[in-house]
């Protein structure tokens, strides 16, 4: 009989334990026969045409398309005579606020983020974020120059 190498002892030693401690003990996964986006999954029972769905989603998001139509309900709120008094048509313009609002907050923190991303190539050493600086500068100015 052989005695093991020193390299086949610890790799016996520790099989056990790394067995154990890492490996799934079942290899199978059961498949959703639908599609998730987000926390939102879609399946043949809640929808009658899931990859329709999809395919509009790939192109047309649910915050784009209600974006849209709060929009032209907002329109329509406004043109009615009794808008000011009536408490749906008041829950429609302040929903309508709150959203301008966030992306108003989501429009500052970006340019933040573009502060900062500025200064970090601003600060760097490589050629490449020297040049990816100045460009980006210039497409600002250019954009200012315009307003």
């Amino acid at each position: 009989m052989t005695q093991p190498s020193s390299g086949d002892l610890w790799a016996e030693s520790w099989r056990p334990w790394i067995n154990a401690a890492f490996a799934p003990q079942k290899l199978w996964q059961s498949i959703n026969p639908g599609w998730t986006f987000g926390n939102i999954t879609i399946n043949e029972q809640n929808s009658s045409a899931p990859q329709t769905e999809q395919r509009i989603l790939s192109q047309e998001s649910y915050g784009r398309q209600i974006g849209k139509l709060l929009d032209a309900v907002a329109v329509l709120v406004e043109r009615q005579p009794d808008h000011a008094e009536n408490p749906a048509f008041a829950a429609i313009a302040d929903l309508a606020a709150r959203i301008d609002r966030i992306k108003h907050e989501a429009a500052a923190d970006r340019i933040e983020g573009l502060r900062h991303d500025l200064a970090l190539l601003r600060a760097s050493d490589r050629p490449e974020d020297q040049a990816a600086f100045a460009a980006s500068i210039e497409a600002l100015r250019a954009l200012l120059r315009e307003h």
